[in-house]
């Protein structure tokens, strides 16, 4: 085989290759992280693609919380990080902010209509819950935190197909609440 065959040869692999490549690339969802600032600037995280953010209020256990949802979805995965400034009254109790910490963390296994645990994990760290999103098999990966200010959640959720485990946790690793 001569210099010149063997090159013809590497670019027709080569093209087959990268066809077979941008084929699967065009299946394929795309990931184009960006870090930012969100929950006020409580919060730096890197989302996967472009972030919205949305406000309403929210009640969870006897509260209602004003509550700021930054998101952005890849496919049918959807990547959030969900904020809320604690009241006075909330932030003053540590049974208070335990209260809420526990609300929010039940909610997740409520949306998913999954049993929730008999134990609560502690704060920052991670939950895994399976089971039924609008009707289809679904899951998440989320971690919930309440410091003296802040109610926080950082959340992945999607279905088998739609959301591959390591990009939830690549997700919830750049979750990074500030002191």
């Amino acid at each position: 085989m001569t210099i010149s065959s063997l090159f013809r040869f590497m670019f027709k692999k080569a093209g087959l290759l990268l066809g077979l490549t941008l084929a699967l690339a065009a299946c394929s969802p795309s990931y184009n992280w960006r870090e930012m600032d969100v929950a006020d600037g409580h919060v730096r995280a890197a989302f996967p693609a472009r972030v919205s953010t949305e406000t309403r209020d929210l009640k969870l256990d006897t509260h209602t919380l004003h509550f700021t949802l930054a998101s952005a979805t890849v496919g049918e995965a959807v990547f959030a990080v969900g904020s809320a400034p604690l009241p006075p009254e909330i932030a003053a109790s540590p049974v208070a902010r335990q209260a809420l910490g526990v609300a929010l963390m039940r909610s997740l296994y409520a949306n998913m209509q999954s049993p929730p645990p008999t134990e609560w994990p502690p704060y920052g760290q991670d939950i895994e819950v399976r089971g039924k999103a609008m009707g289809k098999p679904g899951w998440l990966q989320a971690k919930v935190w309440v410091t003296d200010t802040m109610m926080i959640q950082a959340v992945a959720a999607g279905t088998e197909e739609s959301l591959p485990a390591e990009r939830a946790r690549e997700f919830l690793r750049s979750v990074v609440v500030k002191p």
